[in-house]
């Protein structure tokens, strides 16, 4: 059986000499603020009747050419960020448009693929990274616990290891971080193998106390928790 054909209207959208194609390449002057607000919604209407007539390779078109825009009104963001994944997760990935609200809601629509893709963000503020840390599966959280450019608290630290406490790639990326609060370097002592306790203990503080008693439940006879400086 024959496939139906691609309507016109959005063929032409999606071909590289439509007469769309000029108003997609003023993005650069949207950003230049060049325009007179008149001018910028001409533009901005033209961007509403892409995202609403054209086919996906037109879709993507507009996206790569305002996914770095800093001037772009919430409705066409929204609608870029809810597109299909080739139009959607390379602006996800880049536009400074989304607000740490509307990434919230992404995270919990429960698409994993948008998560990671969040979750890689640079400069991602907590709400978004609590919200990552309580909802998303372990890939995610290995992805977000890489961005040394998010800003995880103490809480969500806990969470992710609360949820995932056997995960041997996410023990090893939680004591690779440059900090780490003395509760979880304590909870994850407990945690993880021998190896990465001696890691652990090398980069973090833990209260004597707690590695002591690790130690003899594990019943280890090197007293390997006095190579850690305790104060920090």
């Amino acid at each position: 059986m024959a496939r139906n054909p691609v309507p016109a209207d959005k063929r032409k959208l999606s071909q590289g000499n439509d007469p769309l194609a000029e108003a997609i390449n003023q993005a650069a002057t949207l950003q230049g603020g060049t325009l007179s607000p008149d001018e910028q919604e001409s533009v901005f209407a033209v961007f509403r009747r892409i995202l609403r007539d054209a086919d996906e390779a037109g879709r993507r078109r507009l996206c790569e050419a305002v996914r770095h825009l800093a001037v772009l009104p919430q409705d066409i963001v929204l609608s870029l960020a809810n597109d299909q994944p080739s139009v959607s997760l390379p602006f996800i990935a880049e536009t400074p448009m989304l607000r740490d609200a509307d990434l919230v809601k992404l995270v919990w629509s429960g698409d994993a693929v948008k998560q990671v893709t969040i979750a890689a963000r640079a400069g991602l503020g907590s709400s978004v990274t609590s919200a990552l840390a309580e909802v998303a599966g372990p890939r995610v959280i290995l992805t977000l616990l890489a961005n040394g450019s998010a800003d995880i608290s103490e809480a969500s630290l806990q969470s992710c290891l609360a949820r995932f406490p056997d995960d041997d790639g996410l023990h090893q990326k939680l004591i690779g971080r440059d900090r780490l609060p003395l509760s979880v370097s304590e909870a994850l002592l407990e945690r993880t193998t021998p190896v990465l306790q001696q890691t652990l203990l090398s980069r973090h503080a833990v209260s004597p106390a707690v590695a002591q008693e690790v130690q003899r439940r594990r019943g280890s006879a090197a007293p390997w928790w006095r190579m850690q400086i305790f104060s920090r």
